[in-house]
């Protein structure tokens, strides 16, 4: 793959190690889980996207079904409710989607504005990297795990401890998710 020797000079200062991506001449290795580390340092589900919270008072399983029964919807689900599949923490109590439009995403799934009591909430951001290598699993766009690593890892209460439950099933299951 040719990449661009000023990106490859950006991406190598913003790294500033050699452990996390060695490289001669030409990056030949990563080392997946202490780049999705570092990354976690300078993005953030809340601090790099708008965010909206709200309710689905009929729980997140009416949600599921209903993001399953929109296909053209523009979203992907991260968080906790993404990483249950793979390496279950805990239930989710809180699903966490980047959509495309907060207002036609909370419209079309049918949920309540609220800043208290929320189970549900929505990202907008700049950059569609999130809609990236999604995977659609039981009818449901999931992110790829590497992103909901990091919107676990930067996320409040119990979400770092399930982002390094998600870490190590990663690193045992490698062919599974590595593309």
């Amino acid at each position: 793959m040719h990449v661009n020797e000023e990106v490859l000079a950006r991406v190598r200062d913003a790294l500033g190690t050699p452990a996390v991506l060695p490289w001669e001449g030409e990056i030949s290795d990563v080392e997946w889980r202490p780049l999705i580390e570092r990354w976690s340092q300078d993005y953030g589900f809340a601090q790099s996207n708008t965010v909206g919270t709200f309710l689905e008072p009929r729980g997140l399983g009416a949600l599921t079904e209903r993001l399953a029964s929109q296909p053209d919807l523009g979203y992907v689900v991260t968080g906790s409710l993404a990483a249950q599949r793979v390496a279950a923490y805990a239930p989710a109590r809180l699903a966490t989607l980047y959509v495309r439009d907060l207002a036609d995403a909370s419209d079309a799934l049918g949920l309540r504005p609220t800043e208290t009591g929320a189970n549900v909430a929505l990202a907008t951001g700049t950059y569609d990297v999130v809609f990236d290598r999604a995977e659609m699993v039981d009818g449901i766009r999931m992110a790829a795990l590497s992103q909901v690593a990091v919107d676990l890892l930067t996320g409040p209460g119990r979400n770092p401890s399930e982002a390094t439950a998600l870490l190590d099933w990663m690193a045992g299951h490698e062919p599974d998710w590595r593309r």
